[in-house]
C-alpha cells in the first residue's frame, strides 16, 4: 500500500510518530545520506534523525549511504539504525553485510525514568549501560535529542557524550544517535 510522497521538514520526531500512527510500516528516503558530511549537514542530520525515530518505531526505512569521508565517523557508530539497502565507499559492502547481520531493534537507545535518564549501547558488542541523574545532563541529552546542536549543550556534556560515541560529529553539526525507546522488543521478564 502507498501511503504517499511527501517532503521532510519541521519536527522531525513529530512526523515520524504520525507516520508510524498512519499504519506505515515501511519508509523509503531518498536521496543518498552521506555519513561522512561531505555534502554539509542541512541533509544528513535531519535524514539521520528521521531513521533514528522511525528505526525506534520499528518502522522499516528503505535507505541509502555514503561513506567516502576518510575522517568521518566509522560505520559502526550508526549499525543501530536499520540497515541501508546499500553502502556506498571503500569496503562498504562489507560493512553492511556486517550490519545487517549484527542489526537488532534496542541496539543503542534511551529511556526515561524518574529522576534519571538510561542509555543503553550495544554497538561495540557487548552490553554499556549508561546512568545519567545530572539535571544538566539529562536536559543536554533532551536537547540534542531535539536537533538544537552543540551550542545548547556544555562542553563538558558534549565531551562525555562523544568519548562514548552517543554524540557524532557530522561535518559541522553533531548527531545525538540512541534513539528513544518506544517499547521493549522483549518481554519484561527478559529485561
Amino acid at each position: 500500500m502507498h501511503l504517499g510522497d511527501r517532503v521532510l521538514g519541521g519536527d522531525i520526531a513529530n512526523e515520524a510518530r504520525r507516520i508510524y500512527e498512519s499504519g506505515a510500516r515501511f519508509v523509503s528516503i531518498e536521496p543518498v545520506v552521506d555519513l561522512g558530511g561531505r555534502a554539509g549537514t542541512e541533509h544528513v542530520i535531519p535524514a539521520l534523525s528521521f531513521i533514528r525515530d522511525l528505526t525506534s518505531y520499528g518502522v522499516e526505512v528503505d535507505w541509502r549511504a555514503e561513506m567516502t569521508a576518510p575522517d568521518g565517523p566509522e560505520w559502526w557508530v550508526f549499525s543501530h539504525l536499520f540497515p541501508p539497502s546499500v553502502l556506498e565507499g571503500p569496503r562498504g559492502a562489507e560493512a553492511l553485510h556486517i550490519w545487517r547481520a549484527r542489526y537488532h531493534v534496542g541496539r543503542c537507545f534511551f529511556r526515561r525514568g524518574p529522576g534519571f535518564l538510561q542509555i543503553r549501547d550495544r554497538r561495540h558488542g557487548g552490553l554499556r549501560r549508561l546512568t545519567v541523574s545530572d539535571d544538566a545532563y539529562v536536559s543536554a541529552i533532551e536537547s540534542l535529542a531535539a536537533d538544537r546542536g552543540a551550542d545548547s549543550v556544555p562542553a563538558a556534556a558534549m565531551s562525555a557524550f562523544e568519548k562514548h560515541h552517543l554524540v557524532i560529529r557530522i561535518g559541522g553539526g553533531v548527531w545525538w544517535a540512541p534513539y528513544r525507546l518506544r517499547r521493549w522488543a522483549s518481554p519484561s521478564w527478559e529485561v
